[in-house]
């Protein structure tokens, strides 16, 4: 309990220990969380090892039937709130689903909001996912409305991150302006860097701007590498 009451302090005195990810993209968070010795990461969560205090406030949260660990919602969220406090990005995303859920707490919309901002703004690319769906199409079930300046911003973000589809629509957006000035050279510009990650769609694209020498020389021989090398993939839409 000392040791305990003394984390606490020194997490309220100190800065953030980090801000983002506490997990690797190369990890397989599930099995991680799945097999975890639940009794030692909670004395290391009381130590102040982040990784454990969300691996433990997820297994309150959700309960651990192989560590026979019973769902306890308060103690799940007190644990990711602590995790949370110290940055961590998937504690954010996990309080987020708590309050859509209503998981211990009663739903609440713009907690909801607000905590997957959070774990979308310190690097969770499925948070920054969530929030273009969400942005897009709303929450009828959370009375979230679509929200076009908000959606926006998150695919362009998600867009920065590499996601092949904000790409892709992010070009359709700019040639279609929708959202933004119509801007040829930036539509292109999206094609042409997804076409670099080996996309196929955004290599069909990128054929009709060759073909059509749309912000480019006409060139019917890249043209058709490019429909080639797409095997002729439709002309995608917006999702």
């Amino acid at each position: 309990m000392i040791r305990l009451i003394l984390f606490i302090a020194l997490l309220v005195l100190s800065p953030l220990a980090l801000a983002g990810p506490i997990f690797d993209e190369s990890e397989k968070v599930v099995e991680i969380f799945q097999s975890q010795d639940f009794d030692a990461n909670l004395a290391k969560a009381e130590e102040g090892d982040v990784r454990a205090q969300y691996l433990v406030g997820a297994a309150y949260l959700y309960g651990l039937e192989e560590q026979e660990v019973e769902v306890d919602h308060e103690k799940g969220l007190y644990w990711l709130k602590v995790a949370a406090k110290q940055g961590a990005a998937e504690a954010y995303g996990e309080l987020a689903i708590a309050y859509r859920e209503g998981l211990g707490v009663e739903q609440d919309a713009s907690k909801y909001e607000e905590y997957l901002a959070e774990s979308g703004e310190r690097g969770m690319r499925s948070a920054k996912m969530e929030l273009v769906d969400l942005y897009r199409d709303g929450d009828s079930e959370l009375a979230i409305e679509p929200d076009e300046k908000k959606y926006l911003y998150w695919l362009e973000v998600t867009a920065e991150d590499g996601a092949l589809i904000s790409m892709r629509n992010m070009a359709h957006r700019y040639r279609q302006g929708r959202g933004f000035e119509v801007d040829y050279e930036k539509a292109f510009e999206w094609i042409m860097r997804a076409v670099e990650l080996d996309d196929l769609t955004a290599q069909r694209m990128a054929g009709e701007y060759f073909e059509k020498g749309m912000m480019v020389e006409k060139d019917l021989v890249k043209a058709y590498m490019m429909y080639d090398c797409s095997g002729q993939v439709f002309l995608a839409t917006e999702l």
